[in-house]
C-alpha cells in the first residue's frame, strides 16, 4: 500500500499524524501469533514442488507447458527457536509490516529434495532458511511462509527456480474460521443457486408470454435475480481453497496442503513472480492432531 501524502497536525509540541494512528488500527497481528507460531516446534513437513508457467483459475495456480518436480523436501520447523542472523529475508519479519510476523523461525531442511533431468538425480541446495506465519488481527485467515536462499538456478527445459531466495506460502486457518468460512460459503452457495434457478425461471416466462406488460416484469425479475447472484458473494468463496485437503497443526490450527511458489526482486515493494505451486502432505509431520504424539523426527525419504 503506498500513501501519496501524509498530513502532520501539530498542537502545541506534539505532532500528531491521523493517518499512522489508522494504519496502527488494521496493521495490529493476532493477539495468539507468537503463540500458533511456538506450538509448531519440531513439526515435520514433507513438500512436492511443482514449477512451470502458472495460470491462476478460481484462485487456483495451474501449471501449464514444461514442468518440474521436486520430491522428497522435509523441513522441519522450530517453533520456539529464531532464525539465525544470516537467514532468507522473509515478506513479513523483513517487509514494510514486520508487526504482522511471528518473526523469523530456525528451519531445518532435514532433506534437501531431487529431481530428474538428461543427466540424471540431481538434488537442490536450499539454504539459510527461515519460516514464520503473518496474520493480520481480525482476520480469519493467515500464511505460513517458509524463505530460502538457492545457490544455484535449478531448471528443466523452460521450467525453473532462478538462483537467489524464493518463497513457499501455504494458507493457514483456526478451526473455528475454517468453519465459520465453511459455513458462509454453504449459505452463499444456496443464495445463488436460488437466484440462478430464479433467473432461468423468469426468462422463460418471459419468452413464453406475449404480453409486453408482463415481458417487461419478468425481464425486470430476471434482472433482480441476476442481482442477486452477484451480491450473493459465492463467487468469493469460490477462489477460497477451504474444501481441499487440510493438514492440522499444533494449537488448533489447520494449514492448506496447496501452497504457491514465489519470487520477488528485492525491495519492499517489488513485483512478485509466481514460479508454481507445492503441495504438503499431512502423513510427514510430526504432530498431526494432538491425538498421535508420536514424532517423526527420524524419518528417511
Amino acid at each position: 500500500m503506498k500513501i501519496s501524502a501524509l498530513i502532520i497536525c501539530t498542537v502545541g509540541a506534539t505532532a500528531v499524524a491521523p493517518s499512522s494512528a489508522f494504519l496502527s488500527l488494521i496493521n495490529k497481528a493476532n493477539p495468539s501469533l507468537t503463540k500458533y507460531a511456538e506450538a509448531q516446534e519440531d513439526a515435520m513437513i514433507k513438500i512436492h514442488l511443482d514449477i512451470g508457467q502458472v495460470e491462476m483459475k478460481d484462485g487456483k495456480p495451474l501449471i501449464t507447458g514444461n514442468r518440474l518436480g521436486i520430491d522428497n523436501l522435509l523441513l522441519q520447523l522450530r517453533g520456539k527457536e529464531s532464525a539465525s542472523p544470516k537467514h532468507a529475508s522473509l515478506p513479513g519479519a523483513d517487509g514494510p509490516n514486520p508487526q504482522l510476523s511471528s518473526g523469523p523461525k530456525s528451519l531445518v531442511v532435514v532433506n534437501q529434495g531431487s529431481y530428474v533431468d538428461l543427466a540424471g538425480t540431481q538434488r537442490v541446495n536450499l539454504e539459510d532458511g527461515a519460516w514464520e506465519i503473518i496474520w493480520r488481527s481480525n482476520a480469519r485467515a493467515g500464511a505460513l511462509i517458509c524463505a530460502f536462499n538457492l545457490a544455484e538456478e535449478v531448471k528443466r527445459n523452460d521450467a525453473a527456480i532462478p538462483k537467489g531466495r524464493f518463497f513457499l506460502t501455504f494458507p493457514l486457518w483456526t478451526s473455528e474460521s475454517l468453519q465459520d468460512l465453511r459455513d458462509r460459503k454453504a449459505k452463499a452457495e444456496e443464495k445463488a443457486t436460488e437466484a440462478i434457478e430464479r433467473h432461468a425461471s423468469e426468462v422463460r416466462m418471459m419468452q413464453e408470454t406475449n404480453n409486453p406488460l408482463m415481458k417487461a416484469l419478468h425481464f425486470r425479475n430476471a434482472c433482480k435475480a441476476h442481482e442477486d447472484l452477484d451480491y450473493s458473494g459465492y463467487r468469493s468463496y469460490q477462489k477460497m481453497p477451504l474444501e481441499r485437503d487440510m493438514i492440522q497443526l499444533e494449537g488448533n490450527l489447520h494449514l492448506c496442503s496447496l501452497g504457491t511458489i514465489w519470487t520477488k526482486k528485492e525491495g519492499w515493494f517489488a513485483d512478485h513472480e509466481l514460479l508454481g505451486s507445492a503441495r504438503a502432505f499431512q502423513d510427514d509431520l510430526a504432530k498431526v492432531t494432538g491425538v498421535a504424539d508420536k514424532k517423526i523426527s527420524n524419518l528417511h525419504p
